[in-house]
């Protein structure tokens, strides 16, 4: 299912696997739909072993028929969600801060259509923000992007269904995550 793409980066890391495919949009327009290799290190491959891997792509004519690789194929799923998560609390916050203000600040939550949506919520909710609403025209994964023209939360008018929800604070990130 879907996950963020910086899960994938950790997950590499944390699997100690060679690579790691995302399938994705990121922030750009449903015409540049495709994916993303990470290698060993967690980071996106530079050029040149991209590359290579591009060549030995459209080299495949049956893609029944790939070499199989040493140690397998491995699909992430709500084992590494749990690792994640810990692993995202580990990042510094006030959190006197949000005890202060747990009940009392409304945050609108948009993952653009994107992968985000499941796992940044629960990330919010476990660092203790309690009035999350979840904007739900923008919530499920959806590749053609219905709602923006651009899915990108540098461009404001990817807030417009946001604002309608009143919250104190808007956050969208972009189909990635």
């Amino acid at each position: 299912g879907p996950h963020p793409t910086p899960e994938l980066s950790f997950a590499v890391m944390h699997l100690h696997t060679y690579a790691g495919i995302m399938i994705t949009a990121s922030h750009n327009s449903k015409e540049y739909n495709g994916y993303k290799l990470y290698g060993e290190d967690g980071g996106q491959l530079p050029p040149k072993p991209a590359d290579e891997i591009v060549r030995e792509r459209q080299e495949v004519t049956d893609i029944f028929h790939i070499k199989k690789v040493a140690g397998g194929i491995k699909k992430i799923g709500s084992e590494i969600d749990k690792e994640y998560l810990n692993q995202v609390k580990t990042i510094p916050i006030n959190r006197d801060l949000i005890k202060k203000w747990e009940d009392k600040l409304t945050i609108s939550f948009t993952p653009l259509h994107g992968a985000g949506g499941d796992l940044g919520s629960k990330a919010l909710k476990e660092a203790g923000f309690n009035k999350i609403l979840t904007v739900k025209e923008q919530f499920k994964p959806d590749g053609t992007f219905p709602t923006v023209k651009y899915p990108n939360p540098e461009f404001h008018e990817v807030f417009k269904i946001s604002e309608s929800y009143g919250a104190d604070v808007e956050l969208a990130v972009d189909p990635d995550s």
